[in-house]
């Protein structure tokens, strides 16, 4: 493992070895950087290699990426025992990229590669498996393929889907594959837990062009939706993006219309809502045409329902997560205000910040986190290790 890389990132994947299986797709070059990217987050990789995967990269590629040698034929060492045998010493099988001809050959226990021995042998051992599809599109249309990917899955096998792009059936990006290595891997803590939140900023529709919005990114939206999913969570956020991110996103473009959407999610049943969102405090009646420029022009505003306030009153019994935002006041001040807010709202705790100081926008913020018992906790920097923070709390509340 190549120390001056390892956990620079996160420590996610701190303590877990990962095997790492290669087959002749020509999605194979891009594992060098998958490799790399998840000994960013603190694992320790060994790859695998069948015969086709070494005609388009070579082993020494992998062999640096993983500063580890690269296996490539099973010897008397039997390598796929000692890494994936009952007991064996890799926490997970990872093969990226899987062509059709090894998805079928999982499928249907025949290993007659380097790879194919190692799947062979962690699935009869209970091992996590993970397949990540790579192959022209026809292939993957077909139905004998289709029909064992579906049989993988029900061995309990995880499945990457590929992206369908240009007639092919490509890798996922390696964003996506460690995500879902790291939700494989990571605590569960929030396995089988529902988790709504609400993100970013609104457009309140001024005429067909105009809106009236604010500076709020989305970003610590996001990013708790992403750490609440790598620890297992089933996530539905809703926001005004269309992201591609790996869990359900519901598309509200108004406060009105968020609250609508959120007020129909929790109808199916969940554990916990964040309200991350900066809510719009005000909207208008929107003019059918465009205002023509260069006149004055005033604005009727009128308040927008509070979304907390109406979540509250139809699930008196829903975790409920708020944010409170101020500006240009002390920490004490910050947090007595952020108290208040959590009691009549009748939060289950309350992340405040003083975004005069910034934080909007950015990729780093300063929080407290402030709980019912009365305990605050300052948490500052990049907001991914904030939302891990702020979803640490949550599990301690469910």
């Amino acid at each position: 493992m190549d120390s001056s890389i390892s956990g620079t990132v996160s420590d996610s994947l701190a303590g877990k070895l990962i095997v790492v299986g290669i087959t002749g797709s020509i999605a194979a070059v891009r594992t060098v950087d998958l490799v790399r990217e998840l000994i960013r987050r603190g694992a320790e990789v060994h790859c695998i290699m069948s015969n086709a995967a070494c005609q388009i990269l070579h082993p020494y590629s992998l062999e640096y990426a993983s500063s580890c040698p690269v296996i490539t034929e099973i010897t008397g060492r039997v390598e796929h025992v000692e890494f994936c045998g009952k007991g064996g010493i890799a926490d997970l099988l990872l093969v990226a990229p899987a062509t059709a001809n090894t998805i079928s050959k999982m499928a249907t226990g025949i290993d007659d590669t380097p790879v194919t021995t190692f799947a062979t042998t962690a699935i009869g051992s209970g091992k996590t498996v993970m397949v990540v599809p790579a192959m022209h599109e026809a292939m993957y249309r077909h139905p004998g393929v289709l029909k064992n990917l579906e049989t993988l899955k029900s061995m309990g096998i995880a499945v990457v889907d590929p992206r369908i792009e240009e007639g092919k059936a490509k890798i996922a990006d390696k964003e996506r594959i460690v995500m879902e290595v790291e939700r494989a891997l990571g605590p569960k803590d929030l396995a089988s837990k529902r988790i709504l939140i609400t993100s970013g900023s609104n457009a309140e529709k001024i005429d067909p062009i105009r809106i009236l919005t604010n500076r709020a990114s989305g970003r610590t939206g996001v990013e708790i939706g992403l750490e609440a999913y790598r620890r297992g969570g089933e996530i539905t956020i809703v926001h005004r993006y269309r992201m591609g991110l790996p869990f359900r996103e519901v598309y509200a473009e108004s406060a009105q219309e968020m609250l609508d959407a959120v007020l129909s999610e929790l109808e199916s049943g969940y554990c916990a809502l964040i309200s991350a969102a900066a809510i719009a405090d005000y909207t208008l009646d929107p003019m059918e045409e465009k205002i023509k420029s260069g006149q004055d022009l005033v604005l009727r505003l009128k308040p927008t329902k509070k979304m907390i306030k109406e979540v509250r009153s139809a699930y008196p019994d829903l975790k409920i997560v708020g944010f409170k935002a101020e500006t240009n006041v002390s920490d004490d001040e910050l947090v007595k205000r952020a108290t208040e807010s959590m009691k009549s709202a009748d939060l289950d705790f309350v992340v405040a910040n003083d975004v005069g100081s910034g934080g909007i926008g950015c990729e780093d913020n300063r929080v407290h986190i402030i709980n019912r018992q009365g305990g605050s906790t300052l948490v500052q920097g990049k907001k991914s290790l904030i939302a891990r923070k702020i979803v640490d709390s949550l599990v301690e509340v469910l």
